[in-house]
């Protein structure tokens, strides 16, 4: 009768369950943190990060200079996407003096992506 093994607890279930336990905290961890970040970046609260601008609008260039039309390169992705990002180093994107968004073209400062023969298409 002293012979009871099936009140212990294996070994596999022990480390089961500490595995199970450490992924949680994990998770539970990028919910409160890096999440909050990735849903700001996702809704459009977030300011756009300046380098990758940068990088972006190169790449943007050198594809609207391949463009053989006028039209083309005016209607190209250089010239229309704008990027809201915090120059002041605030943590929010930066608004002009009517509290509106200030959206920044490639060409612009502080991005200051120059593209020949394109840029002067673009209309500010």
């Amino acid at each position: 009768m002293l012979d009871k093994r099936g009140a212990e607890i294996s070994f596999n279930v022990i480390i089961i369950a500490i595995l199970v336990i450490l992924v949680l905290v994990i998770v539970g961890y990028f919910f409160t943190t890096g999440a909050a970040r990735l849903f700001g970046q996702l809704g459009g609260i977030a300011p756009d990060d300046k380098d990758v601008a940068v990088t972006s609008c190169t790449s943007k260039c050198q594809l609207a200079q391949q463009f053989s039309t006028e039209n083309q390169k005016a209607k190209s992705s250089y010239c229309l996407t704008t990027w809201k990002l915090d120059v002041n180093n605030d943590g929010k994107i930066d608004v002009d003096t009517n509290n509106e968004l200030i959206k920044y073209h490639c060409w612009e400062s502080p991005i200051s992506e120059t593209c020949p023969g394109v840029q002067e298409l673009c209309l500010p």
